[in-house]
């Protein structure tokens, strides 16, 4: 019997950011907003369901304006289970948070953005990650 396969791309059109730094989410959503001028306010967790039952819980910030979406989310999951990954994106664990912008106006700087984080002091490092790259990328579709 012949077997077919559904594949589906998507498009990822936003830019991440990973950052790392040791504080909280809610100290890190606060520095945000007040160096560069957002309004991050917690929401409610973002679930991620995997196949065997397995699930994770990521904290999740966001800011929506009228053209640009800003979200903050924590790398590592809420809720650890035993032998399982829990990290939002595996291949990049070393990374404490992730900002994801997408921008509808076409009007945002990425360098100007990473630039006025890197000023943030307890914000030891920051980099813009290509997502098409990322072998877990699916994992930021919610």
């Amino acid at each position: 019997m012949a077997k077919n396969r559904l594949d589906v791309s998507y498009d990822f059109e936003f830019d991440l950011i990973a950052v790392n730094t040791s504080v909280k989410e809610y100290k890190l959503a606060w520095a945000f907003n007040k160096e560069l001028g957002l309004n991050l306010a917690k929401e409610e967790n973002i679930s991620i369901d995997f196949s065997g039952g397995k699930s994770l819980s990521i904290s999740n910030y966001l800011c929506k304006t009228e053209h640009q979406v800003f979200r903050l989310l924590k790398n590592k999951a809420e809720n650890l289970e035993e032998k399982f990954n829990a990290f939002l994106i595996p291949e990049l664990k070393n990374f404490d948070y992730f900002v994801m912008v997408a921008d509808d106006s076409m009007t945002f700087e990425i360098n100007p953005f990473i630039s006025t984080i890197k000023e943030i002091p307890f914000v030891q490092f920051v980099v813009s990650v290509d997502t098409s790259a990322l072998k877990s990328k699916d994992n930021l579709i919610f």
